[in-house]
């Protein structure tokens, strides 16, 4: 995937240079709250960046986390994860951490808002979804700025730091995008 520019960031492929940014905003407490996931050693960092570094969307079900470079203070500051299904079924998911002290400031709106362009324009899809824990009002904010709505309330299915949590499912179709967004 190209790297896509906007006013204040560019989203770009992983680097091993990103570690220390991606270790400060991954492992911050703030951010591991909403994650079903432990705080990230060093060595699983570099193997996630090494991953992501050579990553590519195809036809097939696959996905892609990029960096979220912020150009002003030249670091990356979070990430946007892409995962497009089979193409045959033209949908796709998407998912954002942005580092606390960058946050409620537009950067995840304007990140992506960018990935929707990429895939409402140019891969056509038809539908984009994305998840959070119900807890986590900053995200369910930022989607529904970006026009997505409310689908479903899935109880107690993500499991975060040994308690089952439930999940909003949120979802905007590429023609609502489009009429959101026109370009």
């Amino acid at each position: 995937m190209e790297t896509i520019t906007t006013k204040r960031l560019k989203l770009r492929r992983m680097a091993e240079t990103d570690l220390q940014d991606f270790l400060d905003y991954q492992n911050h407490p703030n951010v591991l709250e909403y994650l079903n996931d432990d705080p990230i050693t060093e060595e699983h960092a570099l193997r996630f960046l090494a991953q992501q570094a050579i990553a590519e969307l195809t036809d097939q079900r696959c996905g892609i986390t990029l960096a979220v470079h912020h150009l002003e203070d030249d670091k990356m500051i979070g990430h946007i994860m892409l995962s497009l299904w089979a193409k045959v079924l033209n949908q796709g998911e998407i998912g954002f951490v942005i580092h606390p002290d960058y946050q409620r400031k537009g950067y995840a709106v304007e990140g992506v808002d960018a990935i929707f362009n990429y895939c409402f324009t140019q891969r056509e899809l038809h539908r984009m979804i994305a998840k959070c824990d119900i807890r986590n009002t900053a995200s369910m904010g930022l989607m529904e700025r970006l026009g997505m709505r409310r689908e479903g309330h899935f109880k107690k299915s993500i499991l975060i730091r040994n308690q089952w949590q439930d999940e909003y499912l949120y979802a905007i179709l590429g023609e609502e995008w489009k009429m959101l967004n026109p370009r």
